[in-house]
């Protein structure tokens, strides 16, 4: 202990720029690491949201009526909630599907596994996405 010390006093400059490493090379990790994470996250809201537009677009397809009668055209609100459902489904991910009038909306909730935060303990980050289709008669 004693040599440890007469060393120290000795050199007190030695060592002194690893220290000064060490804690830039943990802090860029921690800086690609949040950026590697936050674009997964953004490429997940991004798929989500393009499952959200194509299920709220084919359930809008589900349309019933006697357009040639009197022209009426509605969206069958059950065929509707399935055709969106179904392609929720067919895409690995889950949501939710309103149909109110001519509008049909789709909320659909995914996650992101974390690389790198993990460590910090969070292992997960949610994403979610809402889109609307409307039926247009004219």
């Amino acid at each position: 202990m004693n040599r440890l010390r007469n060393w120290m006093r000795e050199h007190p400059e030695e060592g002194s720029l690893s220290a000064y490493f060490v804690l830039l090379a943990v802090v860029l990790m921690g800086v690609v690491g949040l950026v590697v994470d936050s674009s997964g996250k953004y490429r997940e809201v991004e798929h989500a949201q393009l499952v959200a537009s194509g299920a709220s677009r084919s359930a809008v397809n589900a349309v019933t009526g006697t357009a040639q009668d009197n022209g009426s055209v509605a969206i069958n609100s059950i065929a509707a909630r399935t055709a969106a459902e179904n392609y929720i489904a067919a895409s690995g991910l889950t949501g939710t599907v309103t149909v109110d009038g001519d509008v049909v909306t789709v909320t659909v909730e995914s996650s992101y596994d974390t690389r790198f935060i993990s460590l910090l303990g969070v292992n997960q980050l949610p994403a979610q996405a809402t889109s609307s289709a409307q039926l247009i008669t004219n």
